[in-house]
């Protein structure tokens, strides 16, 4: 209709309604981008949104197990100094408390990382669209550290759990994991299979077989070397933990509870 107003217009030589026209098509063109440069704005905004959201809650869930694992490095440091004490004979222990703890410290825990989300969104070339700076370089820190799977490897190749489970026996191994090993923290529906180790426990051996198992474990040249090696991998390991989450901006995402 518009088209067949103007072609009239040209050949009557009606210059004033021709501008008239050409402003209405012109303001027409302009109108339509600015909808579909509004709709385009609304929609990226939207999935900003949407992304912003999927990613601070996976990292939250990185952040909790990040935690818990720090915490359980903690526990299985501080039996392994324990340990050491009782296995060296630098300070008198009850062979109970020498065995558990030695259990204890050749324990290792990790877990699978939370980072579909930010997969997602680097696959789509969306990252730019995260509007906070700090959440885009905190998940960007987060997921690309290597410090849990150096824990992971250090922790299934460690030469004292080598050599611990080879010392004890199958029967004494599998008693001790039941009573004193590790446990799955009661949270709920939130964060499922967060393993502890900080609870008390008590081993049901007999007196003579603890006894039996703590002189082979000291029996054993090189067993406290490997100790003592593992005690200063896992009190690295939980600094490095607290310092990748505090210099990657994760305790000002979300506080400790």
């Amino acid at each position: 209709m518009l088209l067949r107003r103007v072609i009239q217009h040209v050949r009557q030589q009606e210059w004033t309604a021709i501008g008239i026209d050409f402003v209405i098509v012109v303001m027409g063109v302009f109108i339509g981008l600015q909808v579909s440069n509004w709709n385009t704005a609304k929609q990226q905004q939207e999935r900003a949104n949407t992304y912003s959201q999927r990613l601070l809650a996976e990292l939250k869930i990185e952040y909790d197990y990040a935690n818990s694992l720090y915490d359980y490095n903690i526990a299985t440091l501080e039996a392994g100094n324990i340990a050491y004490l009782g296995l060296s004979g630098e300070k008198p222990l009850n062979d109970d408390v020498t065995l558990i703890n030695a259990f204890r410290a050749s324990q290792y825990n990790w877990y699978e990382r939370r980072r579909s989300a930010f997969d997602e969104i680097v696959a789509s070339g969306a990252l730019s669209l995260i509007p906070s700076a700090e959440l885009r370089e905190t998940a960007i820190g987060m997921y690309s550290t290597p410090i849990f799977e150096i824990m992971r490897l250090e922790g299934q190749s460690s030469d004292y759990r080598r050599l611990f489970r080879e010392t004890l026996t199958p029967a004494s191994h599998e008693s001790l994991r039941q009573t004193c090993g590790d446990r799955e923290e009661d949270l709920g529906d939130k964060n499922p299979n967060i393993l502890t180790l900080s609870y008390t426990c008590k081993t049901e051996l007999s007196q003579e077989v603890v006894k039996k198992e703590v002189d082979a474990l000291r029996a054993d040249p090189n067993l406290l070397r490997a100790l003592k090696l593992r005690n200063a991998q896992n009190a690295g390991r939980a600094y490095d933990i607290e310092s990748v989450l505090r210099t990657l901006g994760m305790d000002n995402l979300y506080s400790k509870k």
